[in-house]
C-alpha cells in the first residue's frame, strides 16, 4: 500500500507555554473541587465529559493511526475489539456471570497485545510479554488487573503525544506535563490535598457527599472492595486530579497535534468539521448528564462499555506505534515548512 501522511503540528515555545498554563490551571481547579467534594466531583466529571473524552479520542486515533495501518491490522484488532466489547455487554446485562466475563474481557485484551506483536517490526517479545503479563491477571487476579488498567489509562495521553511530536519537541513537552500528570497526582496521593483541606478549612472532602445518589460507589472505580473510605479518599482524589488532565489532553490537546481542519486519508468513519464536532460532544455532554440524574447506575452501566472500547483500542496502538509497525507520518517543521517523507521500511502485513 501507498505511504500516507498524518497530519502532525508542531508546537512552538508560545503555544507550549500557553498550554503548560491551561494544564497548571485546570490542575488547580481540578484539586479544589476535589478537595472540596471528591465524590460529586467524580460523578458530575464522568457525566459531563465521559462520553465526549471517548470519542474525541476514537477520532485521534481514527485520524492519526487508520490510514497508516495495513488492512489486516485494522481487521483482527477490530473483530477481538468487537468481541471484548460484546462481552462487556453480556455481564453487565446479566447474560454471562460476572467472573466469567471479567476474565474473558481480559483474555481479549491479551489477544489484542498478541496481535499487535504480530505487527511490531522491532521489541515483539515486549507485546508477548504484556498479553502473558494480563492473561495471568485476567486467571488470578481479576479485579487488581482491572483497577490497575484504569490507573494506566489516565497517563495514555503522553503516549500518544510523544507518538505525534518528535525529538526536543516531544522532551520538552513531555517534561512539562509530568507536572500534572505525575507530581501533583502524587502529591494528592501522599494525603497532601486532604491535609490542606481539613488543617486550613476544618472541612473533610467525604462529608461533601456524592451527586445523582451515586453515594460511595465512585471509589470501586480506583480502589479495591472493602478499603475503608477515609484511607481510600486521598488515592481516590489522585486518580480523579489524573483523570481531569486526562480528559483535558484528548478532547482540547490532542485534537491540535491532529491539525484542526487537516484533511486525513484513510480514515475509517466520516467525522464532521471540528466546529460541529464539538457541538455534537457539548451535546452528548448533556444528555449524558441527564442520563445520569435519572439513573446513576444505568449511566455508569452503558458508558462502561463505551469506555471498554476506547481503553482497549490504546493497547494495540501503542504496542504497534512502539514497534515500528505504522507507516510513517509527514513531520511538518517548526516554522510550518514540511520534512522531505521518510520511505516507510517494508511490512509484511
Amino acid at each position: 500500500m501507498r505511504e500516507t501522511a498524518a497530519p502532525v503540528v508542531m508546537l512552538g515555545p508560545r503555544e507550549g507555554a500557553l498550554w503548560a498554563w491551561a494544564f497548571l490551571i485546570a490542575a488547580l481547579a481540578g484539586a479544589a473541587l476535589i478537595a472540596a467534594a471528591p465524590l460529586a466531583a467524580y460523578v458530575w466529571l464522568i457525566a459531563l465529559f465521559g462520553i465526549p473524552h471517548v470519542v474525541s479520542e476514537l477520532r485521534y486515533c481514527d485520524e492519526r493511526f487508520s490510514g497508516r495501518s495495513s488492512r489486516a491490522a485494522l481487521a483482527i484488532v477490530g473483530v477481538l475489539l468487537f468481541a471484548l466489547c460484546a462481552t462487556r455487554a453480556l455481564h453487565t446485562y446479566g447474560v454471562m456471570p460476572g467472573s466469567l466475563g471479567g476474565k474473558l474481557e481480559l483474555i481479549f485484551g491479551a489477544l489484542l497485545a498478541a496481535a499487535a506483536a504480530a505487527f511490531m517490526r522491532r521489541f515483539q517479545v515486549l507485546g508477548l510479554a504484556v498479553a502473558v503479563a494480563v492473561v495471568f491477571g485476567a486467571l488470578n487476579y481479576p479485579y487488581a488487573t482491572f483497577l490497575i488498567w484504569a490507573w494506566l489509562h489516565n497517563l495514555t495521553p503522553l503516549a500518544f503525544i510523544a507518538e505525534a511530536l518528535k525529538g526536543r519537541e516531544r522532551a520538552r513537552v513531555l517534561a512539562l506535563l509530568t507536572v500534572p500528570f505525575f507530581v501533583l497526582p502524587g502529591f494528592v496521593a501522599l494525603g497532601g490535598l486532604t491535609w490542606m483541606a481539613e488543617s486550613l478549612f476544618g472541612h473533610q472532602g467525604l462529608a461533601a457527599g456524592s451527586a445523582f445518589g451515586a453515594g460511595l460507589k465512585p471509589l470501586g472505580s480506583f480502589i479495591p472492595a472493602g478499603t475503608r473510605p477515609d484511607v481510600a479518599l486521598p488515592f481516590f482524589q489522585a486518580a480523579v486530579l489524573s483523570q481531569v488532565m486526562h480528559y483535558l489532553a484528548v478532547i482540547v490537546l490532542m485534537p491540535r497535534l491532529l491539525g484542526r481542519g487537516a484533511a486525513a486519508d484513510g480514515r475509517l468513519a466520516p467525522w464532521p468539521r471540528w466546529g460541529v464536532f464539538y457541538g455534537l460532544l457539548a451535546l452528548a455532554g448533556g444528555v449524558s448528564t441527564a442520563f445520569y440524574a435519572v439513573d446513576f447506575d444505568a449511566a455508569r452501566a452503558a458508558y462502561a462499555m463505551a469506555a471498554t472500547l476506547h481503553s482497549w483500542i490504546e493497547l494495540p496502538i501503542f504496542l504497534i506505534a512502539l514497534g515500528g509497525g505504522f507507516r510513517l507520518p509527514v513531520i511538518p517543521r517548526a516554522d510550518g515548512s514540511a520534512m522531505a517523507r521518510v520511505p516507510p521500511r517494508p511490512t509484511p502485513h
